[in-house]
């Protein structure tokens, strides 16, 4: 995942609330709608901590480097918070430390419940998600993520 599908899902992740909001879609289409956010939220994570960091290291690195970190980003699993935060500090201390100032409760389990939700999700388990709380989470990752992109620039 690229800079560009992190746009594309945000995008997506928006039209779907503002489509959410204004149709009359069921208790049991807007739970499914609401499950298809979580997941598209999971995946806006992964793709901006991928493009964030390969930007970084893009400025600072020769090809081969680049080349390695991109390999090694691939897939970042599991992009929750601790995750997130180790993938910076191994680029730069003072920037994970700063980052991780910024981040509130709020902030720590919007990103925290989205990964773990995403999980429940493919592998079958039940959730209680709501387009509500999914927004929510969403927006705080969102903020997240644009603080992660200003500091490592």
């Amino acid at each position: 995942m690229s800079f560009r599908d992190s746009r594309r899902l945000e995008t997506a992740i928006d039209s779907a609330r503002s489509d959410a909001v204004s149709s009359q879609l069921s208790e049991e289409e807007k739970a499914r709608l609401a499950q298809i956010m979580t997941i598209w939220a999971s995946g806006y994570l992964e793709a901006m901590c991928r493009g964030v960091v390969l930007e970084y290291t893009k400025k600072r690195a020769q090809p081969k480097i680049v080349h390695f970190v991109s390999r090694s980003l691939d897939r970042l699993p599991n992009p929750n918070m601790d995750n997130i935060l180790k993938l910076v500090r191994r680029l730069d201390s003072d920037v994970a430390n700063d980052l991780d100032s910024f981040v509130d409760n709020s902030i720590k389990d919007s990103v925290n419940s989205i990964v773990s939700i995403r999980n429940k999700i493919a592998h079958g388990r039940p959730t209680s998600i709501s387009i509500g709380r999914i927004t929510e989470y969403f927006d705080n990752a969102r903020r997240f993520a644009r603080k992660m992109d200003e500091l490592l620039q």
